[in-house]
């Protein structure tokens, strides 16, 4: 999110001023959404700590993939939200974050697809084999991540750039909902923990797909001031799904 004005002065520590700086010169979309960042920062890390947990719970079982994706999940949200409250409370101006919360939908797509090969209805074969050229598209993900947040912070946010930032996190969204699309046609994993698990995820992809998605508007012409309403309000719905995602993390660690 972006258009922010420095309004008053403030304390100054290396060239960083602090105080309040407006977003959209908007007194109640900048509380709002200093909320919501701050909402999501604590919900996040709550989530990286209990990913990180179940990670060392499960060492022995070979879920150890899908924790890592999961803790960083917690982590980059978490940096994403920081940032977001940087932003509102000094005069630091970092553009770049705008691709990490595109990284966020990335790494829950790929958390997806370990639940999917996770899952009982698949053997170790059967999900390794699935997808051939799995890595070269891995690598393909993760050069429009660094496209978009190395680009953003040199150039800003180019209608180019943001372009490809929705598109990519329309793509990455889709290819994780393929995954939890087949594995939730499986009657053998319903009501299993991995289909719980999985139904708590994909209404954090979906709500966190949508913030960076929303901007394919600002492509389009719509005023950018909208936009960032509606970015602001798709954060909230991706901390409160990120809520509920972590409740189902805690109550996997105490099964185990």
């Amino acid at each position: 999110m972006r258009q922010f004005t420095d309004e008053r002065g403030g304390d100054s520590v290396a060239g960083v001023e602090f105080g309040l700086h407006l977003l959209a010169d908007d007194p109640n979309l900048t509380f709002i959404a200093f909320v919501a960042m701050v909402l999501l920062a604590v919900i996040a890390a709550r989530f990286g700590f209990y990913a990180a947990r179940n990670r060392r719970a499960t060492v022995a079982t070979g879920d150890g993939v899908l924790w890592e994706y999961l803790l960083a999940v917690g982590i980059v949200a978490t940096v994403y939200a920081l940032v977001g409250v940087l932003e509102i409370v000094s005069s630091i101006r970092a553009t770049f974050k705008q691709g990490l919360l595109l990284a966020v939908v990335l790494l829950l797509a790929l958390a997806v697809r370990e639940v999917y090969y996770n899952a009982a209805l698949s053997t170790a074969a059967e999900g390794r084999t699935d997808f051939r050229g799995r890595q070269a598209l891995e690598l393909a993900f993760v050069g429009v991540v660094a496209v978009v947040i190395f680009g953003i912070a040199l150039l800003g946010l180019r209608r180019e750039l943001l372009a490809l930032q929705g598109v990519g996190a329309l793509v990455f969204a889709g290819y994780g909902f393929r995954f939890g699309r087949r594995q939730t046609d499986a009657a053998m994993v319903q009501g299993t923990m991995i289909d719980s698990l999985l139904r708590h995820l994909l209404p954090v992809l979906a709500f966190a797909t949508l913030v960076p998605a929303i901007d394919l508007a600002t492509v389009a012409g719509l005023d950018r001031i909208v936009v960032v309403h509606l970015q602001v309000v798709f954060v909230i719905m991706t901390a409160t799904a990120l809520m509920t995602a972590t409740i189902k993390l805690r109550q996997n660690l105490a099964s185990l």
